[in-house]
């Protein structure tokens, strides 16, 4: 049954433009998708990107489900769906921009879900109606839907750069797809004339919303309406003065959105710079007081400077550098060389448009300025480089999605701590700063396995102490290759007396009164982060009960999903839709799970998170397209399930490799390591894409109808897949979670071979 076919006049026409709608729609999709991670990162949390990720994936099964039960009983109503789905794009867009950045309850953003879900259900609905209405050419379909998707995907990052923001991104493409509707209804002989009255509104509607947006900026991000974020916690009114963010400093680029508080006080004028509202770090000015400190601190007693003062290093590595607080106080103790790495080009921006305050902090002699990840930097050092490498929380936010998704980065695992020492002098150290105890306690026993399995003596070697006069990086943890012994621990002691300094750790023979002595937590959660394993902020042990949800939530919707197919198949024998049924949900499961967990391993490979997401996913989509329009070609089964078994070891090798490329990639520009990752991945993607469209030509007549049902399973599968594999990841770790993919579509390529075996006499 063929939905769609009174779409257009010419069965050609009506291809050419499945072919195009499908495309523009995918891409669109993937672009506001991007756009949308981007938004909630800012005002809300990070998890709710990885949250974002999943409501999009639900809502284009959802599409599926909506298209199949509105056009089940009456096949002429597949035109007029098609033609409502694509005008319902454009404003879902609109609803979805103003209910985050004007609804005065960002804290509860689970409240906002629902109404993230209109643009991606228009959408799903779209691709049922396309798939269903021409699945015995499926193949090419599904290429243009991945296609257009990789399009989305790979313009959405730029395209944020250009435009000022993800907002102006998102209104752009709300007016790009009323006028894609407008085209439609005005071209398709089916569209009525209500439908192009619609269309002509709602592309106004979205030109005003462009023009308003440009000259008054009525979704602009407001910090009030996200009382969570710690810059709107520190914006509030304080004895001292009231804090104020200098727009003329604010940036937001694909990488994050970056705010300049300013506090004036009668002792001095205090200025932090917030990563998506988070993260902050100083940017002084000539001769300012340490910030966060209970009086006029001088930066040379600050505890960040305690490593200076007991070693006195002259080459410093400053990983995370920010708005240039490491390098103030390294140039204060008269250091040579500082190399200072900072990731984030738009933080660097903001200090370069605030030299006037700063005194040009990065321009100073013996200062050198990287844009660079931290880790890398000091695998491609040569030995014995440094006499200090410090980390202040050097947290990459913008990449770090917590519980939901595996993002966290490299920084903190046992092969980095090893990188850093190995970058050390004999006699240098490694000082680590963050604004937690058991973050400090989990980096202590990181710190200490490293050192022994370097064979040196962990307990002689650590310092842990806390500041609770400074905010918000208070404790600090010191790492040498060497005891601390004579006139150093000496030094050390005075500084902890004199300062006043909490101890949680103090190397044996210590000549102070009470010196604490730690050994090596035995705590599950507190044990090191490995590469295998990287989430050294996940500090509760056991499933995140956000996770939790996502996965009991996804499971309850794919059983709903599951009974009521059950529950239509009545007219056929019920095995003959379930078997399909199981071959879509394993496709979904298997094919999510795949891209999480490359996802998560080319970051180590690829370094930049923005890069990483844009690069992977291009790779998967244009790969899955590509390898979807090849499978048309196979008319022979027989040699096409080689290929599509092949699949399976693949899948459990995928995690080795990238892991060796990236053994090999250190020094490797950021090019060669891009290239390297695409040839690891794209002959997986291209594999991946052949079962779908190969399953979607193999139904039966009888079952094609419920195409659009089995692309809402497919969707749904995908959500249950991406938080199955993070909990599995969790517990198990990268190299074992591989092989629940390779299972998933080891089972889905059997499902298919039999689907599409020849029927018995």
């Amino acid at each position: 049954m063929q939905v769609a076919a009174a779409a257009a006049p010419a069965a050609a026409v009506r291809f050419r433009h499945a072919l195009l709608l499908l495309c523009l729609g995918s891409g669109f999709a993937l672009a506001f998708e991007v756009a949308l991670t981007r938004v909630c990162s800012a005002v809300l949390q990070y998890h709710v990107s990885f949250a974002v990720v999943s409501l999009a994936v639900l809502g284009l099964g959802l599409g599926g489900f909506l298209a199949y039960l509105v056009t089940r009983r009456q096949a002429t109503r597949g035109a007029a769906t098609l033609t409502v789905a694509l005008l319902l794009v454009s404003p879902g867009i609109l609803l979805t921009l103003v209910a985050l950045l004007r609804l005065p309850f960002a804290a509860h953003w689970t409240s906002l879900l629902f109404l993230m879900l209109p643009p991606f259900i228009a959408v799903g609905a779209l691709q049922a109606l396309l798939l269903r209405a021409f699945a015995h050419r499926a193949g090419a379909l599904y290429a243009a839907d991945l296609l257009g998707g990789a399009t989305g995907a790979a313009l959405a990052r730029p395209g944020i750069d250009l435009l000022g923001g993800p907002v102006h991104l998102a209104l752009l493409l709300a007016l790009f797809a009323a006028l894609l509707a407008l085209w439609w209804c005005m071209s398709a002989a089916s569209a009525r004339g209500r439908f192009r009255l619609a269309a002509l509104l709602l592309a106004g509607v979205a030109l005003a919303a462009v023009l308003l947006q440009g000259r008054t900026g009525f979704l602009d991000v407001r910090y009030e309406l996200a009382p969570r974020k710690l810059v709107a916690q520190m914006l509030q009114r304080t004895p001292l003065g009231s804090p104020r963010l200098l727009p003329e400093l604010q940036r937001w680029d694909a990488t994050s959105r970056v705010d300049v508080l300013e506090l004036r006080s009668p002792r001095n004028v205090e200025r932090l710079v917030f990563i998506d509202g988070e993260t902050p770090t100083a940017m002084l000015a000539p001769g300012s007081p340490a910030p966060g400190a209970a009086a006029d601190l001088d930066v040379r007693a600050s505890l960040p400077a305690l490593p200076h003062r007991l070693l006195h290093p002259e080459r410093v590595l400053a990983i995370g550098s920010g708005g240039g607080y490491d390098v103030v106080v390294a140039r204060a103790f008269g250091a040579t060389l500082i190399d200072a790495v900072e990731l984030n080009g738009a933080v660097l921006q903001v200090v370069e448009r605030a030299r006037d305050f700063t005194g040009d902090v990065y321009r100073q002699p013996g200062v050198r300025l990287h844009q660079a990840e931290g880790r890398q930097f000091a695998e491609a050092s040569a030995p014995a480089s440094y006499d200090l490498v410090i980390l202040v929380l050097a947290q990459s936010l913008a990449g770090n999605l917590r519980e939901y998704a595996l993002s966290e980065n490299y920084l903190y695992t046992s092969e980095a701590f090893a990188a850093y020492l190995a970058a050390l002098r004999p006699g240098g150290g490694l000082a680590l700063l963050v604004n937690d105890d058991r973050l400090l306690r989990r980096l202590f026993t990181t710190a200490w396995d490293a050192l022994a399995a370097r064979g040196r003596d962990p307990g002689a070697c650590l310092v842990a102490v806390t500041s609770r006069r400074e905010s918000p990086y208070d404790r600090l943890l010191l790492v040498r290759e060497r005891p601390f012994e004579g006139e150093t621990l000496a030094r050390l002691a005075a500084e902890v007396g004199e300062r006043g300094y909490e101890v949680l750790h103090l190397p044996p023979g210590t000549p102070l009164a009470g010196a604490a002595s730690l050994q090596r937590p035995q705590e599950p959660e507190l044990q090191p982060a490995t590469d295998d394993r990287p989430f050294v902020f996940d500090l509760g042990g056991g499933l995140p009960p956000a996770l939790g949800l996502l996965l009991g939530t996804s499971a309850l919707l794919l059983a709903i999903a599951w009974a009521a197919l059950g529950a239509a198949a009545r007219s056929v024998r019920q095995a003959a839709a379930w078997l399909p049924a199981s071959c879509f949900v394993l496709l979904g499961l298997g094919f999510l799970m795949v891209e999480v967990l490359v996802l998560q391993k080319s970051l180590l490979v690829i370094g930049t998170p923005t890069l990483n997401l844009s690069l992977v996913l291009c790779t998967f989509l244009l790969g899955a397209g590509a390898g979807s329009a090849a499978s048309a070609r196979f008319a022979a089964r027989q040699r096409l399930r080689w290929w599509l078994l092949a699949l399976v070891p693949a899948l459990c090798l995928l995690v080795r490799s990238l892991d060796l490329l990236h053994a090999q990639a250190a020094g490797w520009p950021t090019l060669s390591r891009c290239l390297g990752v695409a040839g690891v991945v794209a002959p997986c993607a291209f594999l991946m894409g052949m079962p779908f469209p190969l399953a979607l030509r193999a139904l039966p007549d009888r079952l094609r109808p419920w195409i659009p049902w089995f692309w809402g399973l497919n969707g749904v599968a995908s959500i249950l897949g991406s938080a199955l594999i993070v909990a599995c990841v969790l517990q198990w770790g990268f190299r074992l979670a591989t092989a629940l993919p390779a299972a998933a579509y080891l089972l889905a390529l059997l499902a298919l071979l039999r689907l599409d075996a020849p029927p018995r006499p």
